[in-house]
């Protein structure tokens, strides 16, 4: 059976992505072929520039789940790798979207290019596809505020704690899972006791104090994330951490693995004169949230 194919990294199947697999899967339909998606585990800018940590939207098995949900048939990976970047668009086309993948239809974002140096923009893309009889469609980005919405802008609102701004380019609440790990006990003795999340080092994670859901197994709790190197305690060698302190809840959940989602940004991180100021500062978060939630 022949694929209607969408191909691309898809980091973060924003906006701009589920615009080019809904029209990937609407026309599979219409065409009577199976909707296809092929992705890059890693983003083969990273691939070039090695970036391997805090740069991540969505690990693989999340946009996989994220692109099922959209109605794909197929979602699979293809891992960029020496012997992919070497090849020329010629080659790609035909031994990648042609043999590899059998496209009978390929559907692509405006600035998508295939071969080594990206020597195969959309151009060359539409005159291959019509040479070889493959059904050919571009779709245009998706904007917000004037600027195309795109992985990099949206990494960018993310490493500066804009967790709001991403989450309307993204169209879902960002995510971060991991396992509850042992801390330095620090937020239990001052009276808000922490989760310390083991969340994968290629995860971008957002700095700062936000309101936050944490799902734990079907449950959802209301919690105040900390993102951040703990300045003012100086515990676990300044080192990033995510930690949640979750409201009205009192169990223990070591080991479970969670899944945090960021809402609203409360506050920078800061460092502190004294562990009072820092206690009457988290009192003063908790409220926020609080009143965030209701």
């Amino acid at each position: 059976m022949l694929n209607y194919l969408a191909i691309g990294t898809y980091d973060g199947v924003h906006l701009g992505h589920r615009k080019i697999i809904r029209a990937a899967v609407g026309e599979a339909k219409r065409l009577g072929m199976r909707s296809r998606v092929v992705y890059f585990p890693r983003p083969p800018k990273f691939f070039f520039s090695g970036e391997t940590l805090n740069c991540l939207i969505t690990l693989p098995e999340e946009r996989e789940r994220l692109v099922k949900e959209l109605g794909v048939a197929l979602v699979e990976p293809l891992h960029f790798d020496p012997a992919l970047s070497g090849m020329s668009a010629d080659e790609f086309f035909t031994g990648v979207i042609l043999d590899k993948f059998k496209a009978g239809g390929l559907c692509v974002g405006p600035d998508f290019a295939v071969g080594r140096g990206r020597e195969g923009h959309l151009d060359y893309l539409k005159c291959a596809s019509a040479a070889a009889g493959v059904a050919f469609k571009a779709v245009p980005f998706a904007r917000r505020g004037g600027h195309k919405i795109s992985s990099s802008l949206i990494r960018a609102h993310l490493r500066a704690g804009a967790v709001e701004e991403a989450n309307h380019c993204l169209g879902w609440n960002y995510t971060v899972s991991g396992p509850v790990i042992k801390g330095a006990g620090l937020g239990r003795k001052i009276g808000f006791p922490t989760a310390n999340i083991g969340a994968n080092p290629a995860k971008i994670l957002p700095p700062g104090i936000f309101a936050a859901t944490v799902k734990i197994g079907q449950e959802v709790f209301n919690a105040v994330l900390n993102v951040g190197r703990r300045p003012t305690v100086d515990t676990l060698d300044c080192k990033m951490v995510l930690e949640a302190h979750l409201l009205d809840f009192n169990r223990l959940i070591y080991g479970k693995t969670i899944e945090v989602s960021f809402l609203k940004h409360l506050r920078p991180e800061r460092k502190f004169h004294s562990l009072d100021s820092l206690i009457t500062h988290i009192k003063s978060d908790v409220a926020e949230a609080h009143k965030f939630f209701k």
